[in-house]
């Protein structure tokens, strides 16, 4: 290990040597057009050792290696890579806003953009992924009640996901698939893909049409992140059972077979935040992870968050008209509708967990 003090702040580090030499960020070892490494770790000696280092200026470290390299490191950067500095990092630009329906509907204001807006302004972008990443949902207006327009407007903001469902669907009462959405049932508050190793980390809706004489179909919104802190609060037993105990989830249909293992609740590890809900009751295959003995207490758990879940306070209830489509955070935000008659159209798409995080991150949103 190798002590060093920062003399201009008094900042004092403990690194390991071997860590340091592979975080050399000279040419040599760190290809600057790619940010790729350019070597194998076992190209490193093993025994690599500092044989001298000093301060070349008060910012700059030289060191000197065994191996017969030299390397210079910004002391911001070491500083910057220990795990304390990440944790707080995390801590400090994940500014979530977790909420209920009282708090949602006084902060919808800023949930809501214009899609012409939208087409002409990078800025206006930068908000709505800002607000989808605190809020976990916005809404885009003042969009033709087309799949074609729908598409458009998605796009300016995100590259879509495709699935076995295509990129962009359009579905209604017609039995196109093995799901629950394809009918005209009620639909419970539910995360979608929790049949899948990696679920679709945005959903995107749009109703089309809903033809004059129908009626019923409003849609719910639930934050999983509010009702998952509340069940912490609460009930932290059945918090705990829920972050361990795997669950089973399936989707099945003529060429298609879907299977993924996974707590329902999944936190982040260094930080103990929630990463992700993964909670559809419709979506649940065989239960065959826990003993039969240990079954009473996982169920009893699952009906706390339930019953959180359906909590009126917790559901935000609004219809989803032509012109105005909700994006929701798939990790984190439930949704569901009630009951419809008459003719309903909606059309919709997924993107991929990676690819909204990387838009917040290349915006500066999230580090």
């Amino acid at each position: 290990m190798l002590q060093l003090t920062h003399s201009k702040t008094g900042k004092s580090l403990e690194i390991d040597e071997f860590w340091l030499r592979d975080h050399c960020r000279c040419g040599e070892c760190l290809n600057t057009e790619t940010n790729q490494r350019r070597y194998d770790l076992l190209d490193l000696p093993v025994d690599v050792h500092v044989l001298k280092h000093n301060w070349q200026t008060t910012e700059q470290l030289v060191v000197e290696w065994s191996d017969g390299h030299r390397s210079t490191y910004d002391w911001a950067f070491i500083y910057e890579s220990q795990l304390e500095q990440l944790i707080s990092r995390r801590t400090k630009s994940t500014a979530l806003t977790p909420w209920n329906r009282t708090i949602v509907l006084q902060n919808e204001r800023h949930l809501r953009f214009a899609l012409p807006a939208l087409v002409v302004s990078d800025e206006q972008v930068e908000q709505l992924v800002a607000a989808l990443v605190r809020y976990g949902i916005v809404f885009i207006d003042d969009v033709a009640a087309t799949p074609t327009m729908t598409e458009l407007a998605l796009r300016r903001c995100f590259p879509l996901m495709k699935t076995f469902f295509g990129e962009m669907w359009t579905f209604s009462d017609k039995r196109d698939h093995a799901d629950t959405a394809y009918t005209q049932l009620y639909l419970g508050s539910h995360t979608d893909n929790t049949y899948f190793c990696d679920a679709a980390g945005l959903q995107a809706l749009h109703c089309i049409e809903h033809s004059a004489d129908g009626t019923g179909g409003e849609n719910f919104f639930v934050d999983g992140l509010h009702v998952v802190h509340e069940l912490r609060r609460r009930f932290p037993e059945a918090y705990e059972l829920l972050c361990r105990v795997p669950v089973p989830a399936e989707y099945i249909e003529q060429g298609e077979h879907h299977c993924h293992t996974a707590p329902i609740i999944r936190i982040d590890p260094l930080t103990g935040a929630l990463l992700q809900l993964r909670l559809n009751v419709y979506d649940r295959a065989v239960f065959n992870t826990l003993p039969q003995r240990e079954m009473a207490n996982f169920y009893a758990s699952l009906r706390q968050l339930l019953q959180l879940v359906r909590d009126e306070e917790q559901q935000w209830h609004l219809k989803l008209l032509p012109g105005s489509i909700v994006i929701f955070d798939n990790w984190r935000v439930l949704h569901g509708r009630h009951a419809y008659t008459g003719r309903r159209t909606m059309s919709g798409a997924y993107v991929q967990r990676t690819d909204f995080q990387s838009k917040a991150r290349t915006l500066g949103i999230i580090d």
